[in-house]
């Protein structure tokens, strides 16, 4: 433990600017858990991010926390323990996983943007073929505006509910599902599918 503390000593190697680049980097990581270079206002946060490794590991060892890096992603992210951890509800779980589902789809397609992108509509569409169940509009709003703010999808728009609106995956989804947690939730989702049939048989 007092190894991983000697980064600290490093806080007092940067430059006035680049402490300011550090507790920016900190605060955005406490509040939205990623920075994403392919955003360009946080290109310059991931950059010395990624460069101060060694710091952000040792500060946030001090929270039992750690920085979690996937530069072939462009995503770095904050990993807390059990009582930081991001918790979500069902319908917030299923629209999670439509995403990250969605993004793996997309991810090898080519783009003039530099994120995949997807129809509302689509999304909706492939959520309630998924919940079995149809997605009411105020509830998805209330849906996107909180994964929003979680910064693994954006819109281009205001108005959640415009079919015809574009949703933008950001690949911190990738990062905050891996495969063997899309399997998992793909087999409780299918396991409450079937026990709601057997409970409403139509």
């Amino acid at each position: 433990m007092l190894q991983d503390l000697q980064g600290l000593s490093l806080i007092t190697e940067l430059t006035a600017s680049d402490f300011d680049l550090f507790k920016t980097a900190v605060r955005t990581l406490l509040a939205k858990t990623f920075i994403i270079r392919g955003i360009e206002k946080e290109r310059e946060l991931y950059d010395f991010a990624i460069r101060n490794a060694s710091l952000f590991d040792a500060w946030f060892s001090c929270m039992d926390a750690s920085l979690v890096r996937d530069e072939s992603l462009g995503v770095v992210s904050f990993r807390g323990g059990g009582d930081t951890r991001l918790r979500l509800g069902r319908e917030e779980t299923c629209a999670f996983l439509v995403a990250r589902l969605l993004y793996e789809e997309k991810r090898a397609e080519l783009f003039l943007t530099a994120f995949p992108t997807v129809r509302i509509g689509d999304f909706v569409d492939r959520y309630n073929a998924m919940a079995d169940e149809k997605l009411k509009k105020t509830r998805q709003k209330e849906i996107f505006r909180r994964l929003q703010s979680y910064k693994v999808i954006a819109f281009d728009a205001s108005d959640f509910a415009d079919p015809e609106g574009t949703m933008i995956l950001y690949p911190s989804l990738a990062m905050g599902l891996d495969r063997d947690g899309i399997d998992e939730l793909m087999a409780q989702i299918a396991q409450v599918t079937a026990a709601k049939k057997e409970d409403n048989p139509s």
